[in-house]
């Protein structure tokens, strides 16, 4: 069945209700839902010429115009009709689409403001919040405009396109619950690489947060969505944020697997390299670790990053105790406190060592001279002394 344009159909559906008949205006009602829109134009330019002062022709000429794309025609004709009768809802809506669609955002969020909305159904307001929210967000805003969006969302459960909006609109402000529910529903509904990427970033936002098994659990359910994003689109971004997603849910093999596809995708780039540094370092094998930090390193150019590397191999170094290679790892990363930690460290497991040689050499005395005892004892008239 043919999707029919809900604004189309909302201004259709509020300006034919007690409209007087004119000529030309059937003409032109059947050529603008055929979409015939410079038929349209004309028929409604009839009924303009032989009434002027009479609202809806003037508005729904404006309606025809903004299809057309003659924004400023369109304006004309529509605050004509908004002088003649400013109360109208039907001319509200479509003034303040004319607005959003010349880009002037600030008047189509006051005019859309004023609409009543217990005039139009359910699906009408929906739509109504749309337009508010694009004109609110457009002219700074936001807060309101995250307000409509949510409005839209609760009105249009099932719209895969109004879910998303409202996800990152939430998601932008911060509100990662709302964002995650609403970018769930808009994947749920149908999937695409932009609801897929956006729920997989407002997950990893949300892992970030929070701490123990929810963490892990949070960053799993990301893992499982950047999956799905890359087995449609295996870009080095969409790669680099399932290795992303991967290490926080602890599925190190995906981070590894992930990150040398991403290298290959862009050789130039440090980052694939040091992911699979941390992953290889949370298995415990500390050589790998090593390899892949030090590739990261004969890439990175910028300070900071190379701070970064650094600072992850004194920490691989550190686990092996390797303390001296520690100590100037963390040194070129900048960190005089890991460094000063690793020196205590190395004196503590120095001492350790020395005590631990001098107990096992006073164990060996000791041994000695059990044996030496025993041998006193074999030795021929080596009988006990009477008592």
């Amino acid at each position: 069945m043919r999707q029919r344009n809900p604004v189309l159909l909302l201004t259709i559906g509020l300006l034919l209700t007690g409209t007087a008949v004119q000529a030309g205006w059937d003409e032109g009602v059947a050529a603008l839902t055929a979409k015939n829109y410079e038929l349209a134009a004309r028929e409604f330019a009839t009924v303009v010429e032989q009434q002027p002062e009479w609202a809806p022709g003037q508005r729904m000429l404006g309606q025809v115009l903004v299809k057309l794309g003659r924004t400023d025609e369109a304006l004309a004709h529509l605050s004509k009709a908004y002088d003649l009768d400013p109360s109208d809802v039907a001319t509200q809506f479509a003034l303040g689409q004319a607005y959003v669609e010349g880009r002037r955002y600030a008047d189509g969020a006051s005019i859309l403001g004023k609409v009543d909305r217990t005039k139009l159904q359910a699906a009408q307001r929906g739509t109504l919040d749309q337009l508010l929210a694009v004109a609110l967000s457009k002219s700074g805003q936001s807060d309101q405009a995250l307000t409509a969006l949510a409005r839209a969302a609760a009105a249009s459960p099932n719209d895969a396109a109004v879910q998303y909006q409202y996800g990152v609109a939430a998601l932008n402000g911060g509100d990662l619950a709302n964002a995650i529910k609403a970018l769930e529903k808009s994947v749920a509904v149908k999937p695409s690489r932009d609801n897929r990427k956006a729920l997989v970033q407002a997950l990893m936002q949300q892992g970030r947060r929070t701490q123990g098994n929810a963490k892990t659990d949070t960053y799993r359910r990301a893992t499982a969505t950047a999956n799905d994003l890359v087995a449609g689109d295996a870009g080095f971004d969409n790669l680099m944020m399932l290795a992303g997603a991967a290490l926080g849910a602890k599925e190190f093999d995906t981070v590894i697997s992930a990150a040398q596809r991403a290298s290959r995708a862009n050789a130039g780039d440090w980052l694939p390299y040091y992911y699979m540094g941390q992953a290889y370092t949370q298995k415990g094998q500390y050589s790998s670790a090593e390899t892949e930090l030090r590739k990261a390193l004969n890439i990175a150019t910028k300070s900071s990053d190379r701070a970064t590397i650094w600072s992850q191999l004194g920490f691989v170094f550190e686990k092996r105790k390797a303390y001296d290679d520690a100590m100037a790892a963390y040194d070129q990363a900048g960190n005089s406190v890991a460094v000063e930690r690793v020196r205590k460290n190395k004196e503590t497991d120095q001492f350790n060592r020395d005590v631990e040689a001098e107990n096992e050499e006073l164990e060996a005395l000791r041994r000695e001279a059990e044996a030496l005892q025993d041998q006193l004892k074999n030795l021929p008239g080596a009988a006990d002394p009477p008592v």
